[in-house]
């Protein structure tokens, strides 16, 4: 699902005119299944990590891939294990975005704002 501003609902604010603080607030998607019905909860935080260690990991095969023009043993190593690491967080990622119950990415997201206690 790709997420559009019309798409994305807002069940409580931070409150009247306050900006949200991730020192103060929680931020999760509340996600409906379009095809069976089944809600599940997701952090917001916990979505912004994975996608900026995605871009991170991206990062680090480019920087990597420099290394390997000369055939070093270390460079491709490290750019193997980069691979494995992309593909893990996009597996998780992937997981936070589809019904964990039929595996559709077809959902209705809810944007959910609490006070931290």
């Amino acid at each position: 699902m790709v997420k559009k501003k019309e798409d994305v609902k807002h069940e409580k604010d931070c409150g009247e005119g306050e900006k949200f603080n991730s020192k103060t607030h929680v931020k999760e998607y509340k996600r409906k299944c379009k095809g069976c019905g089944k809600i599940w909860h997701v952090l917001a935080s916990r979505e912004k990590k994975l996608e900026k260690d995605m871009k991170s990991n991206t990062c680090d095969q480019q920087i990597s891939a420099c290394g390997m023009c000369g055939g070093n043993w270390m460079a491709l190593q490290s750019a193997t294990q980069a691979k494995r690491n992309e593909h893990a967080l996009t597996d998780e990622l992937t997981r936070l975005k589809h019904c964990p119950n039929c595996g559709s990415g077809n959902y209705e997201e809810t944007e959910i704002t609490y006070e931290k206690k």
